[in-house]
C-alpha cells in the first residue's frame, strides 16, 4: 500500500535565541530547509521579538500543505530543521507541530 497524502498545517517555533542577529541567522537556516523541501510557497518563516525574547516562527498560510507519507516526513523534517538550527546555536529549542486539517475539521463538525 502506498503512502497516504495528508493536508497538514505546520507550526514551527525556534526559541532560546540570544539576539536579533542570532534570530536572523536561525531564520535563514530554517528558510534553507523549507526551500530544500519545496515548501517556500506554503510556509512563511519570520523572526519575532518581544521584551528581549527572540524566536523564529514558521507557519503555513491560509492553505494546508499536502504531504505524502507524513509519518515518515515529519520526523525527518524536524531532524533537518534541528540540525540546521544547531549549526547556528546549540541552545535553541525547536518545536514542530503538524496538524491534519481534515481530521481537525471532522472533529469540529462532529463527523468523526
Amino acid at each position: 500500500m502506498g503512502a497516504m497524502s495528508v493536508n497538514i498545517r505546520i507550526e514551527l517555533d525556534v526559541s532560546g535565541l540570544s539576539s536579533r542577529e542570532q534570530a536572523g541567522e536561525v531564520r535563514q537556516a530554517v528558510q534553507d530547509v523549507v526551500d530544500v523541501e519545496g515548501l517556500q510557497h506554503e510556509v512563511t518563516v519570520s523572526t519575532w521579538e518581544r521584551d528581549g525574547a527572540f524566536m523564529v516562527l514558521g507557519r503555513t498560510g491560509r492553505f494546508p500543505v499536502i504531504i505524502s507519507g507524513v509519518s515518515r516526513w515529519e520526523p525527518a523534517f524536524q531532524a533537518r530543521v534541528e540540525a540546521a538550527v544547531e549549526r547556528v546555536t546549540a541552545t535553541a529549542r525547536v518545536r514542530l507541530f503538524c496538524a491534519d486539517v481534515d481530521l481537525e475539521r471532522a472533529m469540529e463538525e462532529g463527523t468523526l
